[in-house]
């Protein structure tokens, strides 16, 4: 089930990227529901909540000190302020945090639960739910009525109404899925992102998730654009260990289950490497991800 909560986002003083936000509910005794299992009262009580867009992985703007090409990074980031409706976007000279803009744009979230680090999993909408507002409804797909508060299965959710989906569809974010998520959810987006590909749409014209030449930690921050998630794990390794060829060795000691269309593996077991060339045997679209991972 999904909780249907409405409020405000905001970016003033923050670092969001594409697939990332912080959300405001004006109802704040809604993140009482059930459904979500807060492990730290600090988050929990936080009136501004770090929302993750569920389905999608836009490229990393700061992870770990590190972060990917500029241009897709920032377009998935532009591009969801504006479905949302946050304008006058100013940013700091690093162009990581955004210093000023005309925020609190309002919206609603539909949100399954919070990930490990406490942030509502979440499909994102620019628009109330209906009967949400005192002046009247406001009619949101196939003459479902979304109200504050409700609880909706899957298939009562306007998904393709969702900055999540529209995101996916102009190419400008990756998948990335989690064992967590509906089976029907994961096709929905899978075949969105299939079609966005084919069509060689916005990062796909320039992915080199599956092969391109590794010769340092430069070659994923200036030059190669590639799935967030190998990435981070290439980031993370680059900031343990100085040796390039120790990669896969870094994968086995640190398990990553994947569910790939050849059954159950582990990173360690998709990532091809031959030399300095580097790549995962299957498309980010086909993998399914461990959600503690």
């Amino acid at each position: 089930m999904y909780k249907v909560i409405k409020g405000t986002f905001h970016v003033k003083g923050y670092e969001p990227d594409g697939d990332s936000i912080r959300f405001r509910a004006d109802n704040e005794a809604l993140w009482d529901w059930n459904g979500f299992a807060w492990s730290d009262a600090k988050r929990k009580s936080a009136k501004k909540k770090q929302l993750r867009v569920e389905a999608i992985d836009a490229l990393e703007t700061h992870y770990e000190n590190a972060k990917q090409p500029p241009a897709f990074a920032l377009a998935a980031l532009e591009r969801m302020l504006e479905l949302i409706g946050i304008t006058e976007v100013e940013y700091n000279l690093m162009v990581t945090t955004i210093i000023s803009a005309k925020d609190g744009a309002p919206g609603w979230i539909a949100s399954s639960g919070v990930d490990m680090f406490d942030r509502p999993i979440s499909v994102v909408f620019p628009a109330r739910p209906e009967g949400a507002r005192p002046e009247g409804a406001h009619p949101i797909g196939a003459g479902i009525k979304l109200v504050d508060g409700a609880e909706l299965a899957l298939k009562k959710i306007p998904l393709r109404e969702s900055i999540n989906y529209k995101l996916a569809e102009e190419g400008i974010v990756y998948p990335t899925f989690y064992s967590t998520m509906e089976p029907e959810l994961i096709d929905m987006f899978r075949t969105v992102f299939v079609k966005t590909k084919k069509k060689r749409m916005g990062l796909w014209a320039i992915d080199r998730t599956a092969g391109f030449r590794l010769w340092n930690v430069n070659t994923i921050q200036q030059d190669v654009i590639i799935m967030p998630k190998l990435f981070r794990r290439l980031i993370s390794f680059f900031n343990n260990d100085g040796d390039i060829t120790a990669f896969k060795q870094y994968l086995k000691e640190h398990p990553d289950p994947i569910i790939t269309p050849g059954g159950e593996k582990s990173l360690s077991e998709i990532v091809e490497i031959n030399g300095n060339r580097y790549g995962l045997k299957y498309s980010p679209e086909q993998l399914i991800f461990d959600p503690k991972r």
